[in-house]
């Protein structure tokens, strides 16, 4: 008879998964993921079982690798709000002393054996040293309203609906206030990995008649079609609702018409651009554009 061994048991080949023996009842986890992600893909890192701070949360995170330049931490709390993100210590960069940190902020958190404390990571306003006033400027509001107007951007007909979600996750990172459709329903894409659909409104419109009755008073349609007012040279209106068309027709004269203005991309080669990268390189020149605006102002 041969020898008996302890050796752990080497994975079969056919794909069983690779994983550490942990006793998830004697253990706390931190899952954290970053703005934009699932927690289903989560990183997980072991806490001390028993209560621990806010603080403590930000020490293992950091641990792991997380810039706290970059990013600052929000729990997701269930008992006083149902649920919902609740940013810790926000306005760390670094990590200090228990000491410094007041303790109304340095709040506890029950960490029971067996239990998962969720956290997302969010992008600051801005990087390093700037990023404590990027902050602070973007935080509680003025009382004072903006004056930049408002834009929203769609498609009409489109046959991909990919370009759909590639279009709705620029609008809402270069700050749409909504992204249409007309004469199509859009189904989820995996081109929006931010899962733009829970941050940003879309509305899914019959016809163009559906259109002209949906449209916001006092906004200027934009029509995104070869042949317009060069982008370069374009004023981007107060108010404005920009308008593409399907990829391989654009948009009909009809609505071209229709539109008070016509922008056109130029190109180096090839002049038509896929519908998702039009609408984004147009949102894109209106932000850039309008941050130099702000700059002229501020000298």
């Amino acid at each position: 008879m041969g020898a008996t061994t302890n050796a752990p048991r080497t994975p079969a080949l056919r794909g069983d998964p690779i994983s550490p023996v942990v006793d998830v009842r004697e253990k706390t986890f931190v899952r954290y993921i970053y703005e934009g992600g699932t927690l289903t893909r989560g990183r997980l890192c072991l806490l001390p079982t028993g209560s621990v701070t806010a603080l403590d949360v930000l020490r293992t995170l950091v641990d792991d690798g997380v810039d706290l330049k970059r990013f600052y931490a929000c729990v997701y709390e269930t008992e006083a709000s149902g649920g919902g993100w609740l940013p810790v210590l926000r306005t760390l960069t670094e990590l200090p002393d228990h000491e410094v940190v007041a303790a109304a902020d340095n709040f506890e958190i029950p960490a029971i054996a067996g239990s998962r404390i969720d956290v997302q990571l969010c992008r600051r306003q801005g990087d390093g040293a700037d990023a404590l006033a990027a902050d602070a400027a973007a935080g509680p509001p003025s009382g004072h309203l903006p004056k930049d107007g408002f834009h929203a951007i769609g498609v009409v007909n489109t046959k991909n609906q990919a370009n759909v979600g590639t279009l709705w996750r620029s609008a809402y990172q270069l700050g749409a206030a909504f992204l249409f459709t007309v004469g199509t329903r859009y189904r989820q894409q995996p081109t929006d990995t931010l899962r733009t659909d829970s941050r940003l409104p879309l509305f899914e419109l019959d016809d163009w008649s559906a259109f002209v009755n949906f449209a916001p008073a006092r906004a200027k349609w934009v029509a995104i079609e070869m042949g317009g007012t060069p982008l370069a040279e374009f004023e981007h209106p107060h108010n404005a609702v920009y308008i593409l068309g399907s990829e391989d027709a654009g948009l009909p004269p009809s609505i071209l018409s229709a539109c008070h203005e016509v922008v056109s991309i130029p190109s180096e080669r090839y002049s038509s651009y896929n519908v998702a990268s039009a609408g984004s390189i147009v949102l894109y020149d209106r932000l850039a554009k309008k941050e130099r605006r702000k700059e002229r102002e501020r000298e």
